[in-house]
């Protein structure tokens, strides 16, 4: 990230005056005396740092750390979920530090391409993943750029409109419109978008990756894996038709994963309600949760985002954040007590609320997650 570069380069300590040849040219002396931690520690210092301003200084620091420190998993464990804002009145991005309450600025390679000519999606498996708008004689094109190593992968001109995108692990990206038959995907290295259709009259509401397969959400509340080839969607339902006393309670629903358990997500925006169900293989039904053993939900403005924890650092145990209709608005919601807080990004350059920018909802952003 561009951050980095900013930071200072700092030359090493001084020579302590009187110090005598035999103690300096001593290696566990010298690391004792040295105000810089050892080496093989790195990593578990870096591991706890909860804000990445501090990860890339710590980075910064000299060259050999940047070398032990790449960004990872491992090293980014403790960093808390970001919110990707809008500055105004640039219509830059930035990121948010929900507990921390400040912002990390950066570089976007599509700086100069800002909305309403473009908008950020999501954010998964390290990558953000932006789309032109589309256009009469401009049909949509998406970049996906990992966050830390700063490669670009630009996908092929998308053939169909589509509202959600989910990824997967390898980077699969599969694209479709809530309430339609049609699905599209493709693989990195493709040249063209794959168009598939369900039969009729299956239609998908939504879809998600856990584990990896494929699940989709269909005709209501049916929950089928989806297989995708070239020519075809091939649905497999698991478990029967819902009744009235089987059938989860709610409105708009989503699929989410939890442990590796496919889960329904239940979300009323304007009464801030929100349920959870999980998939009963053994019994081929859904059933309520209240309890996600510590973890915590992430949903984005159209779909999940991801799943934290349990313990995270700064993070709510056994709570769903669901970013809100507002730019900058997110809420807590308590599955334990069933309260909502509504939390606000307040920073220089936040759009007041109820604007009326070409701006989207913020996106989860998950450093943990690269």
């Amino acid at each position: 990230m561009a951050t980095e570069k900013r930071h200072r380069r700092h030359s090493p300590p001084a020579a302590t005056p009187g110090a005598s040849p035999t103690s300096s040219s001593n290696p566990e002396s010298a690391v004792l005396r040295s105000p810089s931690p050892p080496p093989d520690v790195l990593p578990d210092i870096a591991s706890r740092l909860t804000s990445l301003e501090d990860f890339f200084a710590l980075r910064a620091s000299c060259r050999a750390y940047r070398a032990l420190l790449p960004p990872s998993r491992g090293v980014l464990a403790s960093q808390s979920p970001l919110l990707l804002v809008a500055l105004f009145p640039s219509f830059s991005e930035a990121l948010f530090h929900l507990s921390l309450r400040r912002l990390h600025r950066f570089r976007l390679p599509w700086g100069h391409h800002l909305p309403p000519s473009r908008h950020t999606l999501l954010y998964a498996h390290g990558c953000l993943v932006t789309a032109t708008t589309a256009s009469s004689h401009y049909p949509p094109r998406l970049l996906l750029l990992h966050l830390f190593s700063g490669v670009q992968i630009r996908l092929p001109k998308v053939p169909a409109p589509f509202t959600r995108i989910i990824l997967s692990e390898d980077l699969a990206v599969v694209l479709f419109l809530p309430g339609r038959p049609t699905v599209q995907h493709c693989h990195l290295g493709d040249a063209l978008w794959r168009v598939v259709c369900a039969d009729a009259p299956d239609v998908v509401d939504d879809m998600l990756f856990v584990g990896g397969t494929l699940y989709a959400l269909v005709n209501g509340l049916r929950l089928a894996i989806v297989e995708l080839s070239e020519n075809s969607l091939e649905l497999s339902y698991l478990g029967g038709d819902l009744d009235d006393e089987s059938r989860p309670a709610g409105e708009l629903f989503r699929l989410g994963e939890c442990g590796g358990d496919v889960l329904l997500i239940s979300e009323d925006h304007e009464m801030m309600d929100y349920r959870v169900f999980q998939w009963v293989s053994e019994e081929g039904k859904w059933a309520s949760v209240t309890s996600l053993g510590g973890r915590t939900l992430f949903l984005g403005y159209h779909g999940f985002a991801s799943c934290l924890g349990p313990d995270y650092p700064g993070i709510r145990g056994d709570c769903l954040y669901a970013a809100g209709l507002r730019l900058g608005e997110w809420h807590e919601y308590s599955l334990t007590d069933g309260t909502c807080d509504v939390r606000y990004a307040e920073y220089p350059g936040a759009p007041p609320l109820n604007n009326s920018s070409p701006a989207r909802p913020p996106v989860w952003v998950f450093p943990s997650l690269c």
